[in-house]
């Protein structure tokens, strides 16, 4: 699909983005809905999540380098919220198949602007405490990304978390200032909270960010070579691009590509990964209790959001916009008030919520999701 010709060094404005936007966000439930994803709430300013990543590179990437990738029905949302971004950089998945044809389908479009674009994935449902940091390191992974290597961003894990998956570094590859950069040798799943302490205390594994850079020849033969069965249906999508085709030939042809993840797919299974650990303040807000960690606490470290007064009460998050929440001998707990909805569980539980949801489908309660 593309030559291997090895392109000149990027430079910072050269540099191509391409931000995942197209999840549902069911462990923010009752806020995150199917029309109002968490993507495009606004949980940390004025600004919602997906406007704060692109916020967060336009120093180091333009506007008119910076693709999102969502679900058709949110194209028009997102369009309102990035005018700055050219219409033709919101692309539309007609359903999500996960993030492996989600990716391609992305790189495909870089490719037409740009065929020797070093290329950095992002997701639009993160938080990033320190920005500036961040960027440095994305321009470290494109420079990585130059030499043919698949880069992920490793996160330096401050705690055993039991919610991520974790990259078991190997040998060292090569070091960019003090920066290392190291061979992957292992993705590993969420672990249980022994497994996860072994892992911190050892030094050697990080959080996955799921977050990469990439040339896009790069990419693109490990798709040929590991996900023929992905690559050739997005070939053709590829040879309609700029013809008035292009948008009745990805309809037609994406219902026939097969439902994968780039890490089990790609990084996985490709020799050329390698990582590069990083420590940045990074969340993948995953659920309400990341929002205790991550929000302002008053002197109980309650973190409220509206209007709350509570007797014997700490540690728990109250988000309620519109009304008083009164809590007597609450801790450790999640209350969250919408205008349809109140939920109420314990922090510990809080991963949990996304089975609400899908007993609320199998339940038929359509209306709430």
């Amino acid at each position: 699909m593309v030559g291997d010709k090895m392109p000149q060094k990027k430079t910072e404005s050269s540099l191509f983005a391409l931000i995942l936007a197209g999840g549902t966000g069911t462990r923010l439930w009752p806020r995150s809905r199917r029309e109002s994803p968490k993507q495009l709430l606004k949980l940390f300013s004025d600004r919602t999540m997906l406007q704060e990543t692109v916020d967060r590179i336009r120093p180091v990437i333009l506007a008119e380098h910076t693709f999102v990738i969502t679900n058709e029905d949110y194209v028009e949302k997102v369009c309102e919220q990035l005018p700055e971004l050219p219409r033709k950089n919101v692309i539309g998945e007609p359903e999500g198949h996960g993030t492996a044809p989600a990716i391609g389908l992305g790189a495909l479009y870089i490719q037409e602007q740009d065929p020797d674009a070093v290329m950095v994935s992002l997701h639009a449902d993160h938080y990033i405490e320190r920005p500036d940091a961040f960027r440095r390191a994305l321009l470290d992974a494109s420079q990585v990304a130059e030499e043919g290597y698949l880069v992920t961003l490793g996160i330096h894990p401050r705690s055993p978390e039991t919610g991520y998956g974790y990259i078991h570094r190997g040998e060292l590859v090569k070091s960019i200032g003090d920066q290392p950069v190291y061979r992957v040798g292992q993705f590993l799943e969420k672990p249980d909270e022994v497994t996860a302490k072994l892992f911190v205390g050892s030094g050697e594994y990080y959080w996955n960010s799921g977050i990469f850079a990439w040339r896009i020849a790069t990419l693109w033969e490990e798709y040929d070579r590991l996900l023929p069965k992905i690559c050739k249906p997005l070939e053709k999508i590829g040879r309609a691009l700029g013809t008035p085709r292009a948008q009745a030939t990805l309809q037609s042809v994406w219902s026939t590509v097969p439902i994968e993840t780039i890490d089990v797919g790609i990084m996985e299974k490709s020799e050329r990964v390698v990582v590069l650990p990083i420590d940045v303040g990074w969340s993948d807000v995953g659920s309400w209790a990341t929002l205790l960690d991550l929000l302002p606490s008053n002197r109980e470290a309650n973190v409220v959001v509206g209007e709350h007064i509570g007797v014997d009460t700490s540690s728990s998050l109250f988000y309620s916009p519109n009304r008083l929440i009164a809590t007597v001998g609450l801790e450790d707990m999640i209350v969250i008030d919408t205008e349809d909805v109140i939920l109420v569980c314990p922090k510990s539980r809080a991963q949990e919520v996304k089975h609400l949801v899908e007993a609320l489908r199998k339940n038929n309660k359509n209306k709430y999701l």
